[in-house]
């Protein structure tokens, strides 16, 4: 309970860029988060690319602060999961 209480919401991100290396164990992370049946229905996309980054902004009511970030990573549910498969990660 404490550290859901302490959460808070981050809108400011440093001019950066972040290694390659730090998102792959960030998305192995949460591939490892658990599943129903372990089917691991999801599929991550990273976007690096700003001209990306400024449509999903904009298709996300848009939030401009998230423009701040030097990476987005977009994870998408496949409901219709029966078996497990291999987590995908594309990059953009």
């Amino acid at each position: 309970m404490e550290q859901i209480k302490m959460r808070r919401s981050i809108r400011k991100y440093l001019d950066k860029s972040v290694e390659d290396e730090k998102i792959l164990l960030i998305l192995e992370s949460a591939r490892l988060a658990p599943s129903g049946s372990n089917t691991q229905p999801w599929h991550f996309i990273v976007i690096k690319s700003e001209m990306t980054r400024q449509k999903l902004a904009e298709a996300s009511h848009s939030q401009k602060w998230m423009l701040s970030a030097p990476v987005f990573i977009v994870c998408v549910a496949d409901i219709r999961c029966k078996i497990k498969r291999r987590c995908r990660y594309i990059v953009k």
